[in-house]
C-alpha cells in the first residue's frame, strides 16, 4: 500500500510543478495623474490579463476590464518606452494648476506624460493612455501631443 500513497503523492507534486512553471505572474503597471487645485487626480492599475481598476481623488479603486488588444500593445509601448529611454520636452507648468502623470512598471518610472514627448516612444504612451482613460471611464483634457502626432478617435 506505501509505493502506491507514494506514487500518488509524487504524481500529485509533479503535476503541481508543472502547473507552476507554466504560470505566467501577472505583470501590472500604474498611470498616476497626481491632479491639481482644480482637477483629481486619478490611479489606473492595469494587468496583463485585462483586470484593472481606477480610483480618483480619494475614491475606493473600481475594477474594470481593458481588451485584451489594448493591454498588449500598452505593455510592448512601455518595454520599448524603457528600453528606447523615452523623454518629453521640458514644459512650464502652473504652480497650483500644474499635474503630473507617469506610469510605473517594473521599477521603471516613465517622463512626465502632461509634457510634450520628444519621440514615438512617449506618444506612444500617451495615446495608451488615453485609451486607457477612455476605457476607465475618466474624461480629461488631452494631453500635449506635440508637433504632428493626434489622439486616437
Amino acid at each position: 500500500m506505501k509505493p502506491a500513497v507514494d506514487r500518488i503523492v509524487s504524481l500529485i507534486f509533479t503535476a503541481y510543478a508543472v502547473f507552476l512553471i507554466g504560470a505566467v505572474p501577472l505583470d501590472s503597471a500604474v498611470i498616476v495623474d497626481s491632479g491639481s487645485t482644480n482637477t483629481l487626480g486619478y490611479r489606473i492599475e492595469v494587468r496583463s490579463d485585462g483586470s484593472a481598476s481606477v480610483s480618483t481623488g480619494s475614491s475606493s479603486p473600481k475594477p474594470f476590464t481593458v481588451p485584451q488588444a489594448t493591454v498588449e500593445r500598452f505593455f510592448a509601448d512601455l518595454a520599448a518606452a524603457r528600453k528606447g529611454n523615452a523623454t518629453s520636452a521640458p514644459c512650464v507648468k502652473s504652480a497650483s494648476f500644474g499635474s503630473t502623470l507617469r506610469i510605473t512598471w517594473q521599477q521603471w518610472v516613465s517622463p512626465d506624460l502632461t509634457c510634450p514627448p520628444k519621440d514615438a516612444l512617449g506618444a506612444a504612451l500617451i495615446t495608451d493612455v488615453q485609451t486607457l482613460r477612455k476605457v476607465a471611464g475618466i474624461g480629461a483634457a488631452a494631453l500635449r501631443q506635440g508637433p504632428g502626432i493626434r489622439p486616437p478617435d
